[in-house]
């Protein structure tokens, strides 16, 4: 139901006097020509705005529901009940008025929903937000966890290797010192030395012991 000027109330055509040139008036028809026909094709956002301008021209009631008509048909129920009640304040008598207060019932039930709606959607937008950022958190603790046993192994890896090195090293010095000649080892001679002089301590105690008398000593004569 589009309208171009509801009867005015005298208290709504008091509080809608405005000087209205004739060029004025004749733009606003045209306007609101307009914005039939765009309404007739479903240009909802088309038909609000000649709508809107034709109200700015010459404000008419009318045009009030007419912009509350399209902002329904928009899902802009919010602004279609400012809309309604706005037209409902100047023409309160007029023949649509119980109409119109369905209307308004009806979108301001629908306002309601869609706010809901909204609100679910940020809720659950949130919930999302949430869990990536406690996935991102996840994710790098288990990157660092996984670093830092990358480098815990490196550290082992690089210790093995020192330590490998350092019995690598040692080895040939021991190896030399075990293939060593013996008689090239100072000790050597000296026991060598020590034994020999044994020995030959030993041959001459043998050979100046008492049993090493001759076994005749001949005759001695008796002197006096």
């Amino acid at each position: 139901m589009l309208l171009l000027g509801a009867p005015l109330s005298a208290r709504a055509a008091e509080a809608t006097v405005a000087v209205v040139t004739p060029t004025a008036e004749e733009q606003a028809r045209a306007r609101f020509a307009e914005g039939n026909l765009a309404y007739d094709v479903g240009d909802f956002a088309k038909a609000l705005k000649s709508f809107s301008e034709a109200y700015q021209l010459k404000p008419l009631p009318g045009f009030l529901f007419n912009m509350a008509q399209c902002h329904r048909q928009l899902g802009q129920f919010a602004r279609a009940a400012f809309f309604y009640r706005r037209y409902l304040a100047l023409v309160p008598d007029a023949p649509s008025a119980p109409s119109v207060r369905e209307l308004v019932q009806e979108v301001e039930a629908r306002a309601r929903e869609q706010e809901a709606r909204r609100q679910e959607r940020e809720r659950v937008e949130q919930d999302k937000q949430v869990q990536r950022a406690r996935a991102e958190a996840a994710k790098a603790e288990a990157e660092a966890a996984a670093h830092r046993r990358a480098e815990l192994e490196a550290e082992q890896r690089a210790l093995e290797l020192r330590t490998a090195q350092s019995l690598t090293s040692s080895v040939p010095q021991a190896q030399a010192r075990v293939s060593a000649p013996w008689t090239r080892k100072w000790w050597v001679w000296a026991g060598a030395g020590a034994a020999a002089a044994l020995v030959t301590t030993g041959v001459i105690l043998a050979t100046s012991g008492p049993d090493a008398r001759p076994t005749s000593l001949g005759s001695v004569g008796h002197t006096r």
